[in-house]
Formats: C-alpha cells, structure tokens, sequence
C-alpha cells in the first residue's frame, strides 16, 4: 500500500491551495507563539509602551529596503533559495532575542520582520502563478484559517512559557517553527511556473517599481486595503497586551484572552460569503465599517474588560473578513508581465503598516493613553471604507 505525504502535492510538484495554506500556517505559527510576548517584553525592556513603538519603529523601518530589494533577490536567487535563505536568517534572530537587551530586540525583529515580508511575497507569487483566479478566494480562505489559527492557540502557549517555564522558552519554541517551515517547503520540492518569467533586470529598479505602482489608482486602492488592514492587526497585538493589563489581566493569561477573541476568525469565513452576493467591493467596505466602528469604541468607552473584550471580538472579525478577501483586488488586477515587480512593492504593506502603526502610535501616546490609539485606528478604518469605492468592477 502506497504511503501518501501528509501535505498533497498535485502533479509535476504544483502546489494546490491547500499546500501553499499549509506554508502561510507554519510561518504563522513561528510568528504568533512571541506576538504577545514581544509586548510584554518590549514593555520590560524600554519601561513604557511609549518606547516598545519606538522601538517597532525603527525595526520595521530598516525592514522595507530590504522588501523592496525583493525583485532583485528573486532575479538573481530564484524563489526557492530565497524563500530558504529567509528561514535560516529568521532563525538567528532568536539568539538575538535570548540576550534580553533593548539593541537585541530590535536587530532581532528587524531579521524577524523583514524575513516575514520575504515569506509572504514567495507564497504570494506561488499563489497567484498555480491558483486560478476563481480559486483565489477559497485559497486565501485556507490560508487565513491555518494562519488564524495559530494565532488562537499560540499566544496563549508563549505567554504562559514567558511567565512560568522562562523567558527564553517561547522565542526558542518560534525557532523550531522556523526550521521545520524549511525542511517541510523542501520536502514539497514546489517547481517554478514556466508561465511566468524571469524580470527583466530592467525593471528591478527600486524607483522605477514604485512610481509604477503608485501611479496607478487601482494598485493605490488594493495597497491602501492590505495596509489599513495590516495596521488595525498591529495594533490589536502590540498595544491589545497593554490594553488587557492596564484592565488588571495577569501577563500569563493575556496570550490565552487574545487568542480566545480571535478565535471569532472561524466564523469569518461564512461571513465573507457575502462576497459572493454583495460583490468584493461592497464586502470589503462593511468590514472595514464593521472594524473602524468596534476600534473607536474600544477607545472611546469607559475601560470595562466585558465590553471592551466584546467589542475587540467584532473588531477582529471585520479584520479577519479582509484578511480573507482584501488581496483579492491586487491579485485580479495585477497582470503577469509585471507580477514579481509589483508583487514586491505591495509585499511591502506588512513592513509600511509596522513602521506607520508604531510611529502614530508613539505620537498618540505623548498625549493619549492606548485608548487613544484605538480610537484613532478606528477612525482610519472608518475612512479607508469610503475610500475603497473607488475600485473597479473587474474586482467582482
């Protein structure tokens, strides 16, 4: 009796939706047993949530050369050795982490951070090269239950190690993630598309991409979605931490408590079969409605830890909808000449909404408490609602 591989792999090694789901919830996993721990440790090692943003600031912004770099990377590395190269350098940031110094965790999320944005621009590029495009939503469904659900269960497991085996136990755990992300992308063997060749150097310039993409209103909207959205989740993880303790939550418990709200994300998925009544357009506007309206809220009620957690859960499934349909207007209107170009400008939303996030926030917190920040956020998403409007059709 033949022994099947526990992830499946089509023929001729194409990775079907499910396998690329599979990579996106490994990598996921590596980066969601330290989400919540990064705050609480941020917040011991520079003494306020004031200078944890600072810190995210400047991390995040040394990550986008390096995202943008991305094209280059691939033209003269190809998808595989990159994609590999990543694990191994995401790897040594926990050394890094281990030294419990404020220099040490910055230099570690900057190899953190900016590896992430390397990851998601490879499966991006595997997704849009072997998923056709009415398989794109199912396959983006996959990909946000497997990595939704690493965040559910994970955080809670790194808290409750920080607190009670040893600080050093979560950030060693998301090391061994990282190395099994690896072996298992090699084991898949994941071929390159023939249909897709090779950029032309030309079109590697750093400059030369951006004002291309840029230029364009539609590649502007699918940008701004995929950057608001990631910006509400910065947010929920670096500053949901503080929130919860400032309302008298045990440290040990708070990864639990974030986990236990996201986990509305295994209904998201229901919920955005709107899409196929209502249209992506109209979709993506009612989440972001939907979020904005439950982030202001939270920062404009008094402080109770029944509602502000009720309405942290509405918030989070708004989030959850777009992280499920809110790449779908970029991967139907990029078209394949120029895809690895412009996928490695808009791989960049991750990096921006980690610089943008952190920055505001720091400017907030000189005058505001963290509500402060969650009403701003609120407001941003509300506006970044009517701003969607303006995609086309074809996005349906």
């Amino acid at each position: 009796m033949p022994i099947r591989p526990p992830i499946r792999i089509a023929q001729e090694r194409t990775p079907s939706g499910f396998t690329l789901a599979s990579i996106y919830g490994l990598d996921n996993i590596s980066r969601a047993v330290i989400s919540s721990v990064l705050s609480i440790n941020g917040l011991e090692l520079f003494g306020s949530a004031y200078g944890l943003s600072i810190s995210l600031f400047i991390s995040s912004l040394l990550c986008i050369p390096i995202i943008l770099s991305g094209g280059f990377l691939i033209a003269i590395l190809s998808r595989k050795i990159l994609f590999s190269l990543s694990c191994i350098i995401a790897f040594f940031s926990v050394p890094l982490f281990l030294l419990n110094t404020p220099d040490g965790f910055i230099f570690a999320n900057i190899l953190r951070m900016s590896t992430a944005g390397i990851i998601m621009m490879c499966i991006s590029l595997y997704t849009m090269d072997f998923i056709s495009k009415s398989q794109l939503a199912n396959a983006e469904s996959r990909k946000i239950l497997m990595a939704g659900s690493a965040y559910v269960i994970f955080p809670g497991i790194g808290t409750w190690s920080y607190v009670n085996i040893g600080k050093e136990a979560p950030f060693l755990l998301s090391g061994i993630f990282i190395i099994l992300l690896g072996a298992v992308f090699w084991f898949l063997r994941i071929k390159e598309a023939k249909q897709i060749e090779k950029p032309n150097t030309i079109n590697l310039s750093i400059r030369r991409n951006l004002l291309k993409y840029f230029r364009n209103p539609h590649m502007r909207i699918a940008y701004l979605i995929a950057v608001t959205r990631s910006s509400a989740w910065v947010v929920f993880f670096i500053y949901g931490p503080v929130y919860l303790m400032n309302l008298g939550v045990e440290p040990q418990y708070i990864g639990f408590i974030m986990g236990a709200i996201i986990s509305i994300l295994f209904l998201s998925s229901y919920f955005a079969q709107l899409a196929k009544y209502l249209g992506i357009r109209q979709t993506i506007f009612y989440s972001f409605l939907l979020s904005g309206t439950c982030f202001f809220l939270v920062g404009s009620v008094s402080p109770n830890i029944f509602f502000g957690i009720l309405l942290l859960v509405f918030a989070t499934l708004g989030i959850d909808m777009l992280d499920i349909i809110g790449n779908i207007p970029f991967m139907r209107m990029v078209t394949p000449k120029i895809r690895t170009e412009m996928t490695t400008v808009f791989s960049t939303w991750r990096e921006f909404s980690l610089v943008l996030a952190p920055g505001v926030s720091a400017i907030i917190l000189t005058i505001f408490s963290v509500s402060g920040v969650f009403s701003a956020l609120g407001f941003v998403l509300i506006g970044s609602a009517y701003l969607t409007k303006g995609m086309p059709l074809r996005v349906d």
